[in-house]
């Protein structure tokens, strides 16, 4: 999925990565120089389409970060998810930084979003109007304008919430490609990913989150909002990742029928699931239910 989603946005975060981690390794096989080969042919490639300031943004952001990524790999940080988290704020203050050193502005980005998925909507809704509605245009209401809203919102909130979706598309691609990077490499030198159900990161985070929701909430000034709400959803989506590999290591033992119920329930109530998962993701930063979990022999199979 990720493959079909993200390589067309940024492969630089899933190819960039893996040339990268293999040029690491000291490649001595042809595989291997193939793999490289393909990945750095793609990124020129890539980097020879026409960009808007939005795609520019997506490649100097993506630079930053498998660079920040690499370096810290080289210095020893072992922990894959504390080398992601590292990297993404490494790359989100140099990418604030080549905005200002230019003199870009995050607005111009939000716009050419909106107009370039608005103009991709109309493909498929024949009744949008040409341009997005504005939060205070007054519509004649219809299903049409019921659903023109309902887009104008979401798209709006999704072009604000634009960085923290890149943040989460490079730790998705840093996964992929370490994967990727173990089938390829001859003498790997970092260890393979872990399971997901052991998917955790440092507790001090939570307070990150607060911090954010708290900023949020207070309805500070533009850019403080923007950078809080962007915070606040990629450490949010981490602690839904470790609610769900909390879930993942309950049902270890279940039975199938069981887990199927589960999954049944889990689609009828997919609005609120999030939610839980989240708070549940959040409460394990006090609780540690896995450990709780794990059985007298200490082993979990």
């Amino acid at each position: 999925m990720y493959l079909f989603a993200a390589v067309p946005i940024s492969p630089a975060y899933f190819l960039g990565t893996l040339a990268a981690l293999l040029l690491a390794s000291r490649p001595r096989t042809g595989w291997e120089w193939l793999w490289i080969s393909i990945s750095v042919g793609t990124l020129v490639a890539w980097l020879q389409l026409p960009t808007s300031l939005a795609e520019q943004m997506v490649r100097a952001s993506a630079a930053f970060f498998v660079g920040a990524f690499i370096v810290l790999t080289v210095a020893g940080v072992r922990s894959l998810i504390t080398r992601s988290i590292a990297a993404v704020a490494v790359g989100a203050l140099a990418t604030i930084g080549w905005f200002l050193a230019l003199h870009f502005r995050f607005a111009t980005v939000e716009n050419e979003l909106i107009t370039q998925i608005w103009t991709a909507w109309r493909q498929f809704y024949a009744d949008l109007p040409a341009a997005m509605p504005a939060a205070g245009d007054l519509l004649t209401e219809s299903p049409a304008t019921d659903r023109a809203r309902f887009l104008a919102t979401y798209l709006a909130v999704g072009a604000t919430l634009f960085p923290a979706t890149l943040a989460l598309w490079a730790l998705t691609g840093t996964r992929l490609a370490l994967s990727w990077y173990h089938r390829i490499a001859r003498t790997p030198f970092l260890p393979a990913p872990g399971r997901f159900r052991d998917f955790r990161f440092n507790d001090q985070l939570v307070w990150l989150l607060i911090a954010a929701l708290g900023a949020v909430l207070l309805g500070q000034t533009r850019p403080v909002n923007l950078v809080a709400s962007n915070v606040l959803m990629f450490i949010g989506v981490l602690y839904t990742l470790r609610g769900a590999a909390v879930l993942r290591m309950s049902v270890l033992r279940a039975s199938p029928m069981f887990v199927g119920l589960l999954f049944l329930m889990m689609l009828a109530l997919f609005t609120v699931i999030p939610i839980g998962l989240t708070l549940l993701g959040v409460a394990d930063t006090w609780v540690d239910f896995r450990r709780r979990m794990v059985p007298p022999t200490g082993v979990v199979t």
